[in-house]
């Protein structure tokens, strides 16, 4: 505090342009941008081929993740998944990968692809086996969020793959990859895809009128993880080519291998992206319905809605516990015109709506 006088004087006796300089100085103890160099290329290629190595603690760390995972998914609990992703591995293989594809180097890159396929069957088969000795027919909320991927989960990983690339870049940053291991779920999806070819042909889960098959559960949660693999092979292979790694001619042809599965990955991720946009839609619309009629609002609670969608046709299922005679014709009329009005620029054609009634007589009680 003693030194403020001084400090005041001091800039007052520098030139008008210079005041702001000496005084942005003092505060921010000479704050700069660190311009950090990044790691020396033969060093980076030691650390990815011992990553891309399948070695004993490779696995073993897999295999404990995919058992904490597995049973995460099947308890519904969001805190042992994520557990999960920071022990899984998976993520240092696969950026290996796309290390060899920038720098040519055939071996490490075909050496990645198979630790990655090895890594992914064992995942899945450990899977396989723990629902086979704990049978469970219902799934929850974790499961069923991993067997509807889109657009944005292919994002994330296109993202993910930036961060993840970057840094193993830069040694200040190299710890920031637990992180990225969380941001993009990959042992998880494997292991719903084992979930769902242990549940057999039975139905997986039923919430309300909207079901979900074990094909379901098994081909949507294995598409995540291709996008997941994709979006992060591409894009990692990109940062290391902007930051000196390689070079483009021999990385070329497979970056356009990727390129061109992530293109075919899109076909379908976009398909669920317009259903998650139409879904959400109707349920925005559905809440808004409610604060039409706030008499209904006071006397219902919805617990679920459901929205399947075939073609142009959609067919929304709301389960609610409501008082006898809250629920009235207008009401549902009114709802289905105007969730129709509001898809069908999005190519809806139809609404039919399934409304699932509990009644239950309210009483007051007062002491």
């Amino acid at each position: 505090m003693q030194n403020i006088p001084r400090l005041i004087k001091s800039i007052l006796k520098k030139p008008p342009f210079r005041q702001f300089f000496v005084l942005w100085k003092a505060i921010t103890a000479s704050w700069h941008i660190y311009l950090e160099k990044p790691v020396p290329t033969e060093e980076l290629a030691h650390a990815r081929e011992a990553a891309s190595l399948p070695s004993f603690g490779f696995f073993f760390l897999l295999i404990t993740a995919t058992v904490i995972a597995t049973n995460g998914l099947l308890v519904n609990s969001s805190a042992v998944i994520i557990g999960a992703m920071i022990i899984a591995p998976l993520m240092n293989p696969i950026l290996s990968m796309a290390f060899g594809i920038v720098t040519g180097d055939t071996m490490l890159y075909q050496r990645s692809i198979v630790t990655v396929a090895l890594g992914a069957l064992t995942a899945i088969f450990v899977s396989y086996l723990i629902n086979l000795l704990l049978p469970i027919e219902l799934v929850g909320s974790e499961i069923i969020a991993r067997t509807s991927p889109n657009l944005i989960d292919l994002v994330i990983a296109v993202a993910a793959g930036a961060a993840g690339s970057f840094s193993l870049t830069r040694k200040s940053i190299a710890s920031s990859i637990a992180g990225v291991a969380i941001a993009v779920a990959l042992v998880p999806p494997l292991c719903v895809t084992g979930i769902g070819l242990g549940i057999g042909s039975e139905l997986a889960t039923q919430i309300g009128q909207v079901k979900v098959t074990s094909f379901d559960v098994a081909t949507g949660s294995f598409l995540l993880f291709l996008a997941n693999l994709a979006g992060i092979t591409f894009t990692a292979c990109l940062v290391f080519l902007s930051q000196s790694y390689g070079g483009i001619k021999q990385a070329l042809r497979l970056i356009i291998v990727w390129l061109g599965i992530i293109a075919l990955l899109s076909i379908p991720l976009s398909n669920s992206f317009k259903k998650f946009v139409i879904q959400n839609r109707i349920t925005l619309q559905i809440q808004q319905i409610r604060k039409n009629y706030p008499e209904i609002r006071k006397n219902s609670h919805i617990q679920h809605i459901g929205v399947r969608l075939k073609d142009d046709q959609a067919l929304v299922t709301v389960t609610t516990i409501a008082q006898k005679g809250a629920i009235t014709d207008e009401y549902i009329k009114s709802a289905r015109d105007t969730i129709l009005d509001s898809v069908s620029k999005m190519g809806i054609e139809s609404v039919e709506i399934v409304l699932r009634v509990a009644p239950v007589d309210s009483e007051e009680y007062r002491f």
